[in-house]
């Protein structure tokens, strides 16, 4: 079959009929038609063509840029047709891999594109490293310097001015004096003052002082009770990565990751760029039908992410999606992505339950061989006894917070035999139990790194933290934004439309159907609410009954006896 395909920026109409006209001329049986704005990430109609191709078929195209908007990608697609068995012709290139000579072309085309890439990368990695040798970093230059910042601190610490006078005669925002306070008092990094400052108090580029920054490529293990600060300390690794422009993924089974959109004064201003998948706080909501293509989105695009998994309800459904999404994540993923997977227990757990096996073999999979393909898992769990074994040995890290239970301990002693010094562990682990809140023990062998630190305080807002007795806990107002058109775009062409009430993407039927099944989920937890509450009522009632007749018993026997 003869398939013409037109890619066409939105409102050309001329470019559009000038290229139906010519496909059909050609004799083309099927046109596939992909009408793009200049922000689009994905072009829906040719990824289902693509899907779709039987050998033999020809795809036709006036001219190869219509394909893809680069060199690379447009290779990429190439491979793609023929490895369906189909083949491809360009009016303009007049290229045919149908035949011969068209084969050579795309062959000597494949070839210039990635030496194109290769020379593009090596002079911007020469230029990069001649910068650095000079000391200069790319990026804005910082608004305050140095001096400055000593300056500002000074007189606001001291009491002699304040905060909003000196934002006012600096020129800067009130977000960015109190950012700056808050690193002097703690001894932390400043961000987001314009400037390049990384690393923490003594201003060197180490970890909690003791870790090189290139060790955040490595596998990490994160483990402490509930309450030990893992999940805390876990935010200011990340927002390490976020400094860096890395593409993350946090796992989020509790709900507690969204503070990364907010500053920790509670502002947008000051917090990170981050799409929240689900969860109360979702940009995009999330249902258990959505993990594959969620997974497919997430590994094909740069994103900084959080997929919040804790209202999808039962834990059953949890694992379905996790199950997709995971595997359609590996598949898709072949670029730098940094898996953080909080409460790995969950995913990973040493004895699966019923319809867990898959799951469990793909993040074994993931940690274990996932480097090839990008992968860089950090794991997260207050109970690494639970945690599968074969998946924790994997990690390069260990930061070991308070544990105090004698398995937890037992298996963060697996982990140092296999990896690190005996003698030194078994102190090390005599000594978990007494760690205070935010406390570990940093261990790294293959830098030589063993450390007690405590972890600075983290930029973001900190929506882990356990509140208090009566306290009303604060919720920021407002989140730093984020671009949502290409992404929900992108969803809706994988056949999932956001189910956060902007179901407009979705035909009339589908959109009926979502806001059933949204109504029904709602309905569904309600009801297990009351339930709840009425066997808390039956419970009370019971005891009441029960103190009400032990009061007659004794008063029973307090009365005298009646006289004979």
């Amino acid at each position: 079959m003869l398939i013409g395909y037109i890619r066409v920026e939105t409102g050309d109409d001329d470019a559009l009929r000038a290229q139906r006209q010519a496909l059909q001329d050609v004799g083309c049986e099927r046109l596939v038609e992909d009408l793009t704005s200049r922000g689009r990430w994905d072009q829906p109609e040719l990824r289902r063509m693509l899907h779709g191709l039987d050998p033999g078929d020809v795809v036709i195209v006036a001219q190869l840029d219509g394909l893809g908007r680069s060199l690379p990608d447009v290779v990429r697609l190439m491979q793609r047709i023929g490895t369906a068995g189909a083949g491809l012709r360009s009016f303009a290139e007049a290229i045919d891999t149908t035949t011969p000579v068209g084969q050579a072309a795309a062959q000597l085309i494949g070839g210039l594109a990635a030496f194109g890439h290769r020379i593009a990368r090596d002079r911007i990695g020469t230029g990069l490293a001649a910068a650095r040798a000079e000391g200069r970093v790319g990026g804005r230059r910082p608004k305050l310097t140095a001096g400055l910042r000593a300056t500002i601190a000074d007189e606001v610490l001291s009491g002699r001015r304040s905060a909003a006078h000196m934002a006012r005669l600096h020129n800067v925002s009130e977000a960015t004096v109190s950012r700056l306070l808050a690193a002097y008092r703690t001894g932390a990094a400043v961000p987001g003052t314009g400037g390049q400052e990384s690393g923490d108090a003594n201003g060197s580029d180490r970890i909690a002082g003791a870790l090189p920054l290139s060790a955040l490529d490595e596998r990490v293990a994160i483990v402490g009770t509930s309450g030990s600060g893992k999940t805390y300390a876990a935010k200011g690794l990340v927002e390490r990565l976020m400094a860096r422009g890395a593409r993350v993924c946090v796992v989020d089974p509790l709900g507690v990751w969204w503070g990364l959109r907010a500053g920790a004064d509670g502002t947008a201003a000051s917090g990170y760029p981050v799409v929240v998948f689900g969860g109360r706080h979702a940009d995009v909501a999330l249902d258990e039908g959505m993990g594959a293509a969620l997974g497919h989105l997430v590994g094909t695009h740069p994103l900084a992410c959080v997929v919040d998994v804790s209202e999808l309800g039962s834990s059953a459904a949890r694992r379905v999606f996790m199950t997709a999404f995971s595997e359609a994540l590996y598949e898709a993923n072949t670029e730098p992505l940094h898996l953080v997977l909080d409460e790995a227990d969950l995913w990973a757990p040493q004895r699966a339950q019923p319809g867990g096996q898959a799951l469990l073999g793909r993040i074994e999979e993931i940690v274990r061989r996932g480097r090839v393909r990008g992968f860089v898992p950090w794991l997260i769990t207050q109970r690494p006894a639970v945690l599968h074994k074969d998946v924790l040995s994997q990690a390069d890290i260990l930061v070991s917070m308070k544990l105090t239970a004698s398995q937890d301990r037992d298996a963060v002693g697996g982990w140092i035999e296999g990896q690190a010094d005996r003698a030194e562990g078994k102190r090390i682990l005599a000594e978990l139990p007494r760690l205070g809140q935010g406390e570990g023990y940093l261990w790294a062998p293959s830098d030589g790194v063993l450390a007690r630190v405590s972890f600075p305080r983290i930029h973001s807002f900190d929506s882990s933290r356990t509140p208090q007795r009566d306290e009303r806990v604060a919720t920021p107002r407002t989140l730093a934004a984020v671009d949502l058109s290409a992404i929900t775009a992108a969803l809706a062409g994988l056949g999932a439309f956001p189910a956060d009430g902007r179901d407009d993407a979705a035909p009339g039927g589908q959109r009926q159907s979502l806001d059933l099944e949204r109504r029904l989920r709602q309905q569904d937890r309600e009801l297990a609410a009351a339930r709840a509450r009425v066997a808390a009522m039956e419970a009370e009632a019971a005891a009441m009954q029960a103190r009400l007749e032990q009061a007659e018993e004794r008063e029973a026997r307090a009365a005298p006896a009646a006289p004979g």
